[in-house]
């Protein structure tokens, strides 16, 4: 009886250890999973941005102004900064420089989209500091400086960059 027992132990054993490779194997999958999961990049985006027309048949996306965790980081201490020293000069309202931007941003793609001139077009608007960006296709050269106008007569646009080409040969940023 004693050579059963000793045979039952050893086999017990195995199973045990077998038991053991499995939860370890299983441990360290649910590890480097999670790590896995963890190190996804995360993008973050500080500044309005917004699609106002979308007809432009083959004009390339643009691309949204996202900032990796650490870029955000470092923006965001800037922007502080910045918002401070422009309400203490009394150039800026308290609260910051970048405060109204949503507002401008949706004003602003609301008159484009708005405007018939720009029905044909694909374009994105991006707003930083009352600074207006301007992105995608339009038909004419016209059409391009037309767009510009409109926006430049928005309340509260201080400046704007016309990013847009004529055709639809348009780079994302």
């Amino acid at each position: 009886m004693t050579s059963l027992a000793a045979v039952g132990n050893a086999r017990a054993a195995r199973c045990a250890r077998r038991a053991t490779r499995a939860i370890a194997a299983f441990a360290l999958l649910v590890a480097v999973h999670a790590a896995a999961v963890a190190q996804e990049a995360r993008t973050y985006r500080l500044d309005p941005f917004t699609q106002a027309t979308s007809s432009f048949a083959g004009c390339p996306a643009a691309k949204p102004p996202d900032l990796t965790e650490q870029e955000m980081r470092i923006q965001a201490h800037e922007r502080a900064e910045r918002g401070t020293s422009c309400c203490l000069a009394g150039t800026c309202e308290c609260g910051g420089a970048y405060k109204r931007d949503p507002e401008i941003n949706e004003r602003v793609a609301a008159a484009i989209r708005n405007d018939s001139r720009f029905r044909n077009t694909s374009i994105w608007v991006t707003t930083t500091r009352k600074f207006v960006t301007l992105q995608g296709c339009v038909g004419s050269a016209g059409q391009k400086r037309a767009l510009e106008q409109l926006v430049k007569r928005q309340p509260d646009v201080a400046i704007v960059w016309n990013e847009t080409t004529v055709g639809a040969v348009a780079t994302s940023r």
